[in-house]
């Protein structure tokens, strides 16, 4: 694969589809492609996941200097102005993108390239003072947040003391000018101090970028997903365009069809004079996308026909990022758009219904089967009636669903609350990335501000969650929550409904029936006795006893597991194991966690630690001899997982949703040609000295078996003992018994 660190988006479009995705992330694969369909997207170049990776591994590098300064030096040149300086100064995006897609999880930093001296040029080159200290105020917070770290707190005291509790909307443009050099100045008193220097501040810029990736919610994102966490993010850098340049002027979100419910037309939301992070962060009250008919009717008709040709492209729903600047529409990222399982299965239904889609019956079943597994249902209409006493409050039905739950307003205690068992309700002001562990352990969320293009309203689609977004006249408080006269005490029972935008005191389940499209759906499955892949199995072989040492191993490789995965491990029998983890737990060398898990203990681990050191002086130098073609493997496979977790659709490269089978074969094929014929005497090396890692080949045998047969999960699930999963606690192993350390691994660029 090649070693280019930059590519234009133009030179992007020529690229191999699959290697676009990889090298440049979504969002710079996107912009590549919708360049390539001549559709208006503001010139820009993307520094590859390539260059993540070597960042992440050994810190900034001389030839990211040198590509970066040749993208600002073409960039300066495709758009006739200077980066920073001059008459007409170039301001920049610096954007992550990840080859799946992560909404919300990464960094973006806006306005790159900002001094006072360019923001009294903006003013006088645009007639509008405003705007260029508008810009100018936008730039110092989000450069202070995002690439210096500074604490929340801080950050929001001194905007609030320096512009008031509006960002300075109410401000003239001297005032404005004051506050923002005021801010930057407080700033800098408390050792945050933001470089004028506009190369320094797109250094920078960048470096946060690529460390986003590394991130709390990011990882925990990756966890809950199944995203690989060695596929790194790209960064996007992209001339500005100007949302928040007058009443001509405004930035929104568009999905081609309703991500809840999957009906066709565009729906989103959108806001005059902003920049797009104030549409998605949830902090301001957005307008629907209906409005924008009818403020600025060209526009919306620009907005339609790009979209219908991006969801012809895509064949699914998109969700598309628009700038207007003076009338003037810009698009900034498409990508397939989250929607709940409801939605997808409409979707569904109607693609392979439509004679304008490459798109069958057989595709769209293929396409839902997880769905169909365990598919959702609807509150029955004729049993939506509630008391008024019953009805908190309403907002927008960003997620649809029902659930009922204890509520809870603080992250940690969602997450304490989850682990004892409880369903919980989830209610915030807004949510953002940092709160990503804290939805991921909610049953339902509740937001007072934010629409349907919200973080808060994103995630709980993607996931399956029912949510009500952007409740008005409901104040969220440390120990409760408060509407008008009435308080509702953490701890105490919520209902949410996400099909009818309501929150609900007590617990109120409802009525549920089967949805429509389960019925059509169901139907054309019978009229297709093929349809749906047979389950592989997972005949054992020879195994390891189970022993207090055999299970204490497996548990420090995995980090936690159940009785049933470690068994799976050793190939023995479950209640052998069990009877082993009991001991465990009652010597308190292990702890027992919900879902029927465990964890070594802090004691027990170290008792692993010192058997790996003991058993890496007899194995060693066996392993050593090996590793050269482990890593060359592992390489190898690496390439394998991405092109399974990533495809062609139409000229673009997208998420496998594993609809084209003849793109699977070819990677099964590599699989098994490649990367199981390279592994297997591999292992068998190292069993001639240590016979338990026999039992690696048999499980990769297992799965290999089962992918073959049509489980698609075998490649590379999480929770299951996929090829993926194997993989990589053999890695683990062999780090350990060589004398090593996945952080060493992570160094030299081989974890």
């Amino acid at each position: 694969m090649t070693t280019r660190l930059r590519y234009s988006f133009t030179e992007a479009a020529a690229l191999d589809l699959e290697e676009r995705t990889s090298l440049l992330g979504g969002k710079g694969a996107a912009l590549a492609r919708m360049t390539a369909l001549d559709l208006p997207v503001p010139p820009g170049f993307t520094l590859t996941t390539e260059a993540c990776n070597r960042v992440t591994s050994e810190g900034w590098f001389r030839d990211l200097t040198r590509a970066l300064a040749e993208g600002l030096d073409e960039l300066e040149g495709t758009t006739g102005r200077r980066f920073g300086a001059g008459a007409s100064p170039l301001l920049i995006s610096v954007r992550s993108g990840s080859p799946v897609s992560m909404p919300g999880m990464m960094d973006t930093v806006l306005n790159v390239g900002m001094t006072d001296d360019v923001a009294h040029t903006l003013g006088a080159a645009t007639g509008n003072d405003w705007f260029g200290w508008d810009t100018a105020r936008r730039f110092v917070q989000s450069y202070a947040s995002i690439v210096l770290g500074t604490p929340g707190d801080l950050l929001r005291r001194i905007s609030f003391d320096s512009l008031g509790d509006d960002e300075g909307h109410t401000l003239d443009a001297s005032q404005l000018a004051s506050a923002t050099v005021r801010m930057r100045r407080l700033l800098a008193d408390e050792g945050f101090t933001i470089p004028t220097d506009p190369v320094r501040q797109v250094t920078e810029a960048v470096n946060a970028v690529f460390r986003s990736w590394s991130s709390d919610r990011a990882t925990t994102y990756r966890e809950v997903e199944g995203i690989a966490d060695d596929l790194g993010t790209a960064a996007t850098i992209q001339m500005m365009t100007f949302g928040n340049l007058g009443d001509q002027s405004g930035t929104g979100v568009a999905f081609t069809r309703d991500p809840s419910t999957g009906a066709p037309g565009i729906v989103g939301d959108f806001l005059v004079g902003a920049q797009g992070e104030d549409v998605v962060a949830g902090t301001h009250q957005t307008l629907p996308i209906t409005d924008l008919r009818s403020l600025w009717p060209d526009v919306a008709t620009q907005l339609d026909d790009a979209g219908a040709l991006l969801e012809h492209d895509v064949t699914d729903l998109v969700d598309i990022e628009f700038t207007v600047e003076e009338g003037h529409l810009w698009l900034l990222q498409v990508r397939r758009g989250k929607r709940s399982p409801r939605a997808a299965l409409r979707i569904a239904i109607d693609l392979a219904e439509s004679p304008d889609f490459d798109f069958d019956r057989a595709a769209a079943l293929e396409r839902v089967a997880d769905i169909l597994a365990d598919p959702p249902k609807r509150s029955n209409p004729d049993a939506t009636a509630h008391r008024a006493d019953d009805v908190l409050a309403s907002g927008l039905a960003a997620s649809p669903g029902r659930v009922t739950g204890t509520l809870r307003t603080g992250i940690d205690e969602a997450i304490e609350a989850e682990a004892d068992g409880e369903h919980v309700i989830l209610v915030r002001r807004e949510t953002s990335p940092a709160d990503i562990a804290g939805i991921a352990a909610a049953a339902g969320l509740v937001t007072t501000r934010g629409g349907l293009v919200s973080h808060a309203a994103v995630v709980a689609r993607s996931w399956g969650l029912p949510a009500v977004v952007g409740v008005e006249g409901l104040t969220v408080e440390a120990t409760g929550i408060i509407v008008g006269d009435r308080f509702v005490a953490v701890g105490e029972t919520l209902t949410i409904d996400g099909d009818h935008g309501l929150v609900l005191v007590g617990a109120h389940p409802g009525d549920e029936i089967e949805l429509e499209e389960v019925r059509i759906l169901r139907s054309w499955q019978r009229a297709d006795t093929s349809t749906g892949p047979p389950s592989g199995t997972s005949a054992r072989g020879a195994s390891e006893p189970a022993t207090v040492a055999s299970c204490s191993r497996v548990l420090a490789i995995k980090g936690m597991a159940s009785a049933d995965a470690v068994a799976e491990v050793l190939g023995c029998d479950t209640g052998d194991v069990a009877t082993v983890i009991d001991g465990l737990v009652a010597a308190e060398s292990a702890q027992a966690l919900p879902g029927d898990r465990f964890r070594l203990l802090p004691d027990a681990l170290a008792a692993v630690d010192e058997q790996f050191t003991a058993d890496a002086e007899r194995l060693g130098p066996v392993i050593e001899a090996l590793l050269p073609d482990f890593h060359a493997a592992n390489d190898a496979f690496k390439q394998v997982v991405t092109s399974w977790q990533m495809r062609d659709v139409n000229g673009e490269t997208i998420p496998n949703d594993h609809t084209d089978p003849d793109h699977d074969a070819r990677v099964v094929a590599r699989l098994e040609t490649e990367i199981h014929a390279a592994i297997t005497p591999i292992i068998a090396s190292v069993a001639t000295s240590e016979p338990r890692f026999a039992r690696y080949a048999e499980r990769l045998g297992t799965a290999l078996t089962a992918i073959q047969a049509g489980d698609i999960q075998m490649v590379a699930h999480p929770l299951r003992d996929s090829y993926h999963t194997v993989w990589f606690e053999l890695h683990e192993e062999l780090i350990r018994l060589s004398g090593r350390n996945r952080a060493d691994e992570a160094a030299a660029g081989r974890a």
